[in-house]
């Protein structure tokens, strides 16, 4: 079973890839949060096996979530976005310690991404990770 925390601060974000991720039987959803502070706290109770991050939500963006999570207790963080400019977005996310970066569909047509973010989830899920230095 593949334990999973979603970060994201849309409640229909939320519910869309929460009908995603039920559709495998494999994945066990162990917390949904609203903001990054959130899940810097529940990554240390839960201890899921992978994050599924926003950028922007309040009091704690993604970005530096990320960075904390990953110099504190380095967990799989796929980001899932609608930020602009996405090319600068994903690299910053990746340069922060994400290990991918999806795209988020401008019609909320989740169906073009299901298949990229469960496929993502079951490869990436397995990686072991060092902590992350930040200077």
């Amino acid at each position: 079973m593949t334990r999973i925390l979603i970060a994201e601060d849309s409640t229909i974000m939320q519910k869309m890839l929460k009908v995603i991720l039920e559709k495998d039987k494999s994945f066990e959803i162990v917390g949904i949060v609203a903001d990054g502070e959130e899940a810097c706290k529940k990554v240390l109770e839960l201890k899921p096996d992978i994050i599924l991050m926003d950028v922007r939500m309040p009091r704690m963006g993604g970005m530096e979530a990320i960075k904390k999570i990953m110099s504190e207790t380095p967990t799989p963080i796929i980001v899932i976005s609608s930020a602009e400019p996405p090319g600068e977005v994903k690299a910053q996310a990746l340069k922060n310690g994400a290990v991918s970066f999806i795209e988020k569909p401008k019609a909320l047509d989740f169906s073009s991404i299901a298949n990229k973010i469960i496929t993502d989830i079951r490869t990436l899920s397995r990686l072991k990770l060092q902590k992350k230095v930040f200077n």
